[in-house]
């Protein structure tokens, strides 16, 4: 009750500050951007991140629903709001929430992966959703940075000139993220007019992210116990109770207990 207490009071206490904080013109972001840029000066970037942690917080409010506590969302989205600052080019036409934006969400996406567990083996439509969220960030990142632009525009048909130009050219759009940050417009208009291409690539690379995931945790497991969690939940006809017993010579409580260990160990790995 207390740590909840001091939690609610932590929240409101970052409330408080950021609604006492100043947004930044367009004239002093360019100007505070060249400064930490050029003269690599600490308090033009503290500056920049202070006056945007408006943003990192309406971003964070869209998440709330994962289970998640708000202020470690807060958190994880500052620390993607601060890489954003120390790569932000002011040249490049675009304000800096508009692209501190998706390493917000890409460092809150991973955050909550992290905190969750693959166990279940099968599919799960919320950990789907995150993770094409943290691959639609780091699409958008590629293009207006431009590294990896080739790779990202391979997955769609294009060269990488051609993804970042397109991408680009919808990002220098006076979208105000200033004011109430969405990001579902943006989302949707990236990096093509339709979404299917985009999510069969998602729903691939999310299958072989889970299939690596799983199969790096299954090396902890001794011999036994990985030939049991294959029979039990990895074959298309699992193996009952009764069929291990009689295979491995033990009872059926036994590989029941080695069963459990088993899933808590994957559990544990998949966690860390």
């Amino acid at each position: 009750m207390a740590s909840q207490a001091l939690d609610m009071s932590s929240i409101s206490l970052f409330y408080r500050d950021v609604k006492q904080t100043s947004k930044l013109s367009r004239e002093e972001e360019v100007r505070l951007a060249r400064r930490w840029h050029e003269q690599e000066d600490r308090q033009a970037a503290r500056e920049l991140v202070v006056a945007n942690l408006h943003g990192v917080a309406a971003i964070a409010r869209e998440y709330r629903h994962f289970g998640l506590q708000e202020m470690d969302l807060i958190q994880e989205g500052t620390l993607g709001l601060m890489h954003a600052v120390k790569r932000f080019d002011p040249d490049r036409g675009f304000r800096l929430m508009t692209y501190a934006s998706w390493w917000i969400r890409a460092s809150i996406h991973d955050f909550i992966l992290r905190s969750w567990s693959i166990v279940k083996l099968g599919t799960n439509k919320l950990q789907r959703r995150i993770f094409a969220g943290l691959q639609k960030a780091k699409n958008s990142i590629a293009a207006m940075d431009g590294q990896h632009a080739d790779e990202v525009g391979a997955e769609y048909g294009l060269s990488g000139t051609e993804y970042q130009e397109a991408a680009t050219a919808f990002l220098q759009r006076d979208v105000s993220l200033d004011v109430d940050i969405e990001g579902q417009s943006m989302v949707a208009s990236l990096p093509s007019n339709g979404a299917s291409p985009e999510e069969i690539i998602s729903e691939s690379n999310w299958r072989i992210h889970q299939k690596d995931q799983l199969s790096e945790a299954m090396q902890a497991l001794s011999v036994r116990d990985r030939h049991i969690v294959v029979q039990r939940h990895l074959s298309d006809e699992p193996a009952t109770l009764k069929d291990l017993s009689e295979d491995l010579g033990v009872s059926i409580e036994r590989v029941r207990q080695l069963e459990k260990r088993a899933m808590q160990k994957i559990k544990a790995e998949l966690s860390r």
